[in-house]
C-alpha cells in the first residue's frame, strides 16, 4: 500500500490511509443502477490533481478537508458504496456507506520546485489509484490523496471510477467540495435513470466504432493492454504555438481544440504510417447538456471521425473540418453497454478529449484558485489518449498525452518539428 511513495522516487513519503464518507447513513437496501453507457466506461478511471500554494492551503487541515467531504458525500452517498452483481451478472452499487479511501502523504519539495518540472505528468505521483476488484465488495470507487508540500502548500489528487460519472461530473463535484470547505451550502440533484436514454441522431449507424470489445475481465476492472503506456504533459501558448497553424477567420473565432487535435493527429499519423481509412474518437461536453445541471453521471459526448485519406499529408484545416462533423455514438454505446460484455473506450481508437469548457480554476481554497490542475485517465487502450484543457493562464492550453512507450519519443520529435514543444 505504498504505491505513491514507490512511484514518486522517494519524493512522496509518510503515506497514511483512512476512510471518509457521508455524515448521514443511507437508508438500508438503497441501490444505484448504472446505465449501459456507465457500464461501457467501467475499465476507466478519471484522474485530477489540484495544487494550492502555501498561502492558500497552510491552514487547511486533514480534518477541514474531510469535513467538507462529509458534506459533499451527503449529496452523493451512492459514490461511497460498493459494487455487487445481480444474478444476471450485471453490476450495481450497494449504497452501504463503506466510504472513500483517503490517503495522506508528504512531499520533500516546495510547490514552486514541483511546478518547475517541465513534464507535468509528474503529477501522476500525487494520485493514489487502485482499480475496482478483484473483490468488488471491498473496492472503493474514489481515492483522494492529500499531499503536503515542504512549504506548506497542498495537492489534492483524485482517482474517480468513470462508471460513476464523466469528467464533467468529477470536476463539478470537486468545485462543490471547495465551496463546502468555505462554508457555502451545496446541492447536487439526485441522479435518476429517468430520461437518461440518448436519442439516436444517426439511425443508419448500427455499431459504435469508437469502442472496442475486449475479453471478459471478470471482477478485476483493468484495461487489458499488450503495450506499456507512457504519459507526457506540457503547456503551450494559443497565440504562439496553435494559431499559426490555422488561417484567421473574419469573425476572429479560433477553434483551439480542433486545431490542436488536428496538429497532434498529423504528428501521430507520421509516426504510425497508418494506411487509410483511419478513425479517431472525440470526447467532449454535450453541447445540448442532456443531463440535469449538476447531476453526477455519464453524459459526455462520445463521437467518431473517420477519414479515407492519409492524415499525415492532410492540412490542419481539412482535419478541423472533419472533427467538426464527428458522429455521436452514445446511443449505440448505451444500447450494447448494458450487457455482460467489456469494452475499452479511451484508446480503443486514438482519442481526443476536450475539457476546455471545464471551470478547473473555480475550485478556490481560502478564496484562492489552484496554482495548477492536472487531468488524465487511467486504463487507456493501446491507441492512446490526448487530453486538452485550459491552463492557469487562460491564453495557454495543457496537453496530457498517453501513448505506447515505443511511440512517445518519436511523437515528441514530431512536436518539436512543428513547434508544439521546444527543440
Amino acid at each position: 500500500m505504498v504505491r505513491a511513495q514507490e512511484q514518486g522516487h522517494g519524493l512522496i513519503s509518510n503515506i497514511r490511509l483512512s476512510t471518509v464518507g457521508a455524515a448521514r447513513a443511507t437508508e438500508t437496501g438503497t441501490t444505484h443502477e448504472p446505465t449501459g453507457l456507465d457500464l461501457a466506461m467501467k475499465l476507466h478511471y478519471l484522474k485530477a490533481v489540484y495544487i494550492y500554494s502555501s498561502e492558500a492551503a497552510r491552514d487547511l487541515t486533514v480534518t477541514h478537508v474531510k469535513e467538507a467531504m462529509f458534506v459533499l458525500f451527503d449529496q452523493i452517498a451512492w459514490t461511497t458504496g460498493r459494487f455487487s452483481r445481480r444474478d444476471s451478472g450485471r453490476p450495481y452499487i450497494k449504497c452501504n456507506d463503506c466510504g472513500t479511501r483517503f490517503v495522506e502523504g508528504e512531499c520533500s519539495l516546495t510547490v514552486e520546485e514541483w511546478l518547475g518540472k517541465p513534464d507535468r505528468s509528474v503529477d501522476e505521483f500525487l494520485v493514489y489509484h487502485q482499480p475496482i476488484g478483484p473483490e468488488l465488495a471491498f473496492s472503493p470507487l474514489i481515492y483522494v490523496q492529500m499531499t503536503r508540500f515542504k512549504c506548506g502548500g497542498l495537492a489534492l489528487g483524485l482517482s474517480w471510477a468513470n462508471i460513476m460519472g464523466d469528467s464533467f461530473s468529477l470536476f463539478h463535484s470537486f468545485n462543490l467540495w471547495a465551496k463546502a470547505s468555505s462554508g457555502e451550502k451545496i446541492f447536487i440533484p439526485k441522479t435518476s435513470n429517468e430520461n437518461r436514454n440518448f436519442q439516436n441522431p444517426n439511425p443508419t449507424v448500427k455499431d459504435p466504432v469508437s469502442i472496442k470489445r475486449v475479453d471478459p475481465v471478470g471482477d478485476l476492472w483493468v484495461t487489458p493492454n499488450n503495450k506499456k503506456m507512457a504519459n507526457y504533459s506540457f503547456n503551450l501558448s494559443v497565440a504562439d504555438q496553435i494559431s499559426p497553424h490555422f488561417p484567421a477567420s473574419k469573425d476572429g473565432y479560433l477553434p483551439v481544440f480542433e486545431i490542436l487535435a488536428g496538429i497532434i493527429w498529423k504528428c501521430i499519423a507520421k509516426v504510425r504510417e497508418e494506411p487509410k481509412p483511419v478513425t479517431v474518437t472525440i470526447i467532449r461536453k454535450d453541447p445540448n447538456d442532456l443531463k440535469p445541471s449538476g447531476a453526477i453521471r455519464n453524459g459526455q459526448m462520445i463521437s467518431s471521425v473517420r477519414v479515407d485519406f492519409p492524415v499525415a499529408d492532410a492540412s490542419v484545416e481539412e482535419l478541423v473540418r472533419c472533427i467538426g462533423k464527428a458522429t455521436d455514438e452514445r446511443f449505440g454505446i448505451d444500447e450494447i453497454g448494458g450487457g455482460d460484455l467489456d469494452f475499452v473506450v479511451y484508446g480503443a481508437k486514438l482519442t481526443f478529449m476536450d475539457l476546455s469548457e471545464v471551470g478547473l480554476y473555480e475550485a478556490k481554497v481560502m478564496g484562492k484558485s489552484p496554482e495548477s490542475v492536472y487531468c488524465n485517465v487511467e486504463g487507456i487502450g493501446e491507441e492512446g489518449l490526448v487530453v486538452v484543457y485550459t491552463a492557469a493562464k487562460s491564453e495557454e492550453r495543457v496537453v496530457t498525452m498517453t501513448l505506447s512507450e515505443e511511440e512517445m519519443e518519436r511523437v515528441k520529435s514530431e512536436f518539436k518539428k512543428c513547434g508544439l514543444i521546444a527543440p
